[in-house]
């Protein structure tokens, strides 16, 4: 016996009245109905939000409690996320990953968000545009680097789903031509790449751009960079970090009319304090203040103003923020936060899609606030 729900579903980008039914682990009905009552137009029903960059949550930290992790994302409406790493030496990031994946593939289908492959923030990236990542463990780019990273086995086993890297770096150019061989997804990032460094990487068989905007160049009239790039770029996937504290409102603005909502991904990049309701944490060595959604490194003897790390929102969060200040409509944010990272990663057709066939995963929404009633994983509430 299936599952149903009827109010406003999220259908191509668009709120429509209608029921959707659900069964084990696949929607199997879905009836649009114009004629629907008022009262059950209150309630939304999205596609599960996918987080393409996010370095932990709810207190937990991918490489220490995956699963607390993917729980703690599923209470907030993320059903699937790339667990993200900061950078270390790539011998060590390679024990890292692999670590990781064996955790991944021990937990429970349906028992909180889905873990996607490891997002690999680095080390492949520019010093001089690290932000808050630690210049200390940064490598150059090149082959002999890249088969340290991946091991003997050139990846298998690892789980790595995506590398974020800077093409300008010398040697950076073999390494997007062996990891695109390889079947990793290629993001560019912490980067201060030229637009003509940006098209050749992008030419190269790079896919994504780390979080837009940040730690890079801003956009020139007559040298567009990275920036004026990514939004150019057809087939491109630009993460976007929406708590309004990484990108100010017309900025997000912007890059939504260049690239479109089913073209540019909400992510959280978010830290483990993120969900906790706590003022201060302690993170990978350093201590972190949370102010407006965001997470800082205090100032001290070292930097006269605090240095923005992270955020410390959800994506739900993100979403609510960015509807209730007009940025962009619900529908809009919802499809930036399911469908844009879905297409990034090339799993449209199993999630992120309100469709029958697709994977059951789906978050269920109440009023203009946008509360949240329920998170649906794998058919299982959540």
């Amino acid at each position: 016996m299936g599952v149903e729900r009827t109010g406003m579903l999220l259908l191509d980008g668009a709120w429509q009245p209608g029921r959707i039914v659900w069964e084990d682990q696949a929607i199997t009905e879905i009836e649009v109905l114009p004629g629907l009552d008022p009262a059950a137009r209150d309630l939304f029903v999205a596609p599960g939000m996918i987080d393409l960059h996010v370095h932990g949550f709810g207190g937990a930290d991918p490489l220490e409690n995956l699963g607390s992790m993917a729980r703690a994302m599923a209470r907030v409406g993320t059903t699937a996320f790339q667990p993200t790493l900061f950078p270390r030496t790539p011998a060590e990031l390679g024990l890292q990953a692999r670590a990781l994946d064996g955790e991944r593939l021990r937990l429970r289908p349906g028992d909180g968000a889905r873990v996607l492959g490891t997002h690999l923030e680095g080390p492949f990236v520019n010093p001089r545009s690290a932000g808050a990542l630690p210049v200390e463990d940064l490598a150059l780019p090149g082959r002999d680097a890249l088969r340290e990273l991946l091991g003997p086995a050139m990846g298998d086993g690892l789980g790595i789903g995506t590398i974020t890297l800077a093409p300008e770096l010398p040697g950076a150019s073999d390494l997007i031509a062996e990891c695109v061989a390889l079947g990793l997804r290629v993001s560019i990032g912490h980067s201060l790449a030229s637009g003509e460094q940006a098209m050749a990487a992008f030419a190269a068989g790079a896919q994504g751009v780390t979080h837009l905007f940040n730690a890079m160049p801003a956009f020139h009239h007559r040298k567009t960079g990275l920036v004026g790039e990514a939004l150019l770029r057809g087939g491109v996937f630009a993460e976007i970090i929406g708590d309004l504290v990484h990108v100010g409102e017309r900025a997000v603005q912007l890059a939504l009319a260049a690239r479109g909502p089913a073209s540019l991904c909400l992510v959280s990049d978010a830290l483990q304090g993120a969900g906790t309701g706590c003022d201060v944490f302690h993170s990978h060595g350093r201590r972190h203040i949370i102010q407006d959604g965001a997470a800082y490194y205090p100032a001290g003897p070292e930097r006269d103003v605090p240095q923005l790390a992270g955020s410390a929102s959800s994506q739900l969060d993100m979403v609510r923020r960015l509807t209730s200040r007009g940025v962009v409509g619900s529908a809009d944010a919802l499809t930036m936060a399911t469908l844009a990272p879905a297409r990034a990663l090339g799993m449209q057709d199993r999630i992120g899609q309100l469709k029958v066939g697709l994977q059951s995963d789906l978050i269920v929404l109440r009023g203009h606030r946008l509360n949240l009633v329920e998170t649906v994983v794998a058919g299982r509430s959540q």
